[in-house]
Order: structure tokens, then C-alpha cells, then sequence
């Protein structure tokens, strides 16, 4: 029997050959590729480059390389974006933070049964908690359900420990149907739930199972 050949096909592609600010090279000879639909994610210490990695694929920053999505140039508006600390309009209400997301996003409007959180929509931005604003942005952003990639950046940042699990269980689920990339410092809670993982450091990106991250590596600050 002749030899057989399997080509897999990637539904996701990033290639940065270098990213730097200034003079500064933040990233360099990075290359990721996936192929299929899961969570997958991405650590290191303070300052390493995880948010930078994000803004590259977001096409926030410029850089040398390509972000491909089934063999297409990624599209912004095709990327859901959670950052660590989400901005929000304080004087609106969460109802019209909410709406005005959905606008923006080409919607009539809020879908509140969309909403992973339970928030009394009537009260003011500017009157929410740390915790509270960030569960009102992750609302604003999962109500939206044609995104192709979901970013998020230190999600647990700021939540109770109730809403950690919810958002976890969620994340859990999207990632059945959806490539899901996320970075964490509570790499205990979310390894056992990631198809493998990056480590980021010096400007490079490893690839580790994930029984071999914390093996190797301390990367609490």
C-alpha cells in the first residue's frame, strides 16, 4: 500500500516575524497555528508580551507578519475583544452601554437574554464596581453571536468567585464551536480546560502541553 498523507486544515494562523515598540523587540519568530476549535491558552509574566500578542491579532498595533482565519485575512470586526480593564461610558445606563454596543456592532439593539450576568440594566456605569463594569462589558460583547475568535485578556481580573466559574463554564462552551484564546495568571482553574497552551517569554512563544507548563515554569509575579 502506498503511503498515506493527512493535510490538515487551519482554521487559524498568526505569524509575527518581529513586533517591536521603538527599539524595543517585544515579539519575534512567532508562529502559531491552529486547526481546529478549543480554548487555548497563553502565559507569562508581567510585561512579556500576552496583551501586545492580542493587540497584533485585533490589528490594534502594527508589526511584521499576517493574522489568517481559514485562509482569509482576519477581519477586526470577526474578533470579540475583552481587555483586562474594559472602558465604558460612565454616564450611560447598562441598558445603553449595552444598546450602544449592539449598534456599533450593527445590531438594533441589546439582547438582554444574551446576557451571561445578572446586572440590574437600569443603573448607571459610573455608580458599578470594578467587578460589575467588567461583568456589563462581557455582557455587551457575548450578546453579539457571529464573532469568529474570542480574545480575552486576563477575563478573570476583578470577578467574584461565583461569577469566575460562570465565566469559565461559558468559556467552556464557546470553545465547542469557536477558537477561544485567553491569558491568565490563575493557571490552575483554566489549564485543565485548554487544548494546549503558550508560554511567553523573552519575545518568543513555546508551545507547552499543558502538564509541562507549571513543570517548568513559575510565572506568578
Amino acid at each position: 500500500m502506498g503511503e498515506k498523507f493527512y493535510i490538515f486544515a487551519l482554521m487559524f494562523e498568526l505569524i509575527i516575524d518581529e513586533k517591536k515598540y521603538g527599539k524595543s523587540v517585544i515579539l519575534k519568530d512567532v508562529h502559531i497555528q491552529l486547526s481546529q476549535n478549543g480554548m487555548y491558552g497563553f502565559f507569562g509574566k508581567n510585561g512579556q508580551g500576552k496583551t501586545t500578542l492580542f493587540h497584533c491579532i485585533l490589528g490594534f498595533t502594527g508589526f511584521q507578519g499576517r493574522v489568517l482565519f481559514e485562509n482569509q485575512k482576519l477581519k477586526s470586526l470577526d474578533v470579540a475583544w475583552i481587555p483586562t480593564e474594559p472602558d465604558l461610558y460612565e454616564y450611560l445606563t447598562i441598558k445603553e452601554f449595552m444598546d450602544f454596543y449592539a449598534v456599533n456592532c450593527g445590531k438594533k439593539q441589546a439582547d438582554l437574554d444574551a446576557s451571561l450576568f445578572d446586572l440590574d440594566t437600569s443603573k448607571l456605569i459610573k455608580e458599578c464596581s470594578t467587578g460589575m463594569k467588567k461583568k456589563t462589558y462581557i455582557n455587551a460583547v457575548l450578546q453579539i453571536d457571529d464573532y469568529k475568535i474570542y480574545v480575552f485578556d486576563e477575563p478573570f481580573n476583578g470577578l467574584d468567585i461565583e461569577a469566575n466559574y460562570l465565566l469559565l463554564r461559558h468559556l467552556q462552551k464557546l470553545a465547542q464551536t469557536h477558537i477561544v484564546l485567553v491569558s491568565s495568571h490563575i493557571i490552575e482553574i483554566i489549564l485543565p480546560y485548554l487544548n494546549h497552551c503558550y508560554f511567553i517569554d523573552n519575545a518568543k512563544v513555546t508551545k507547552y502541553a499543558n502538564e509541562d507548563l507549571l513543570k517548568n515554569f513559575s510565572v506568578n509575579d
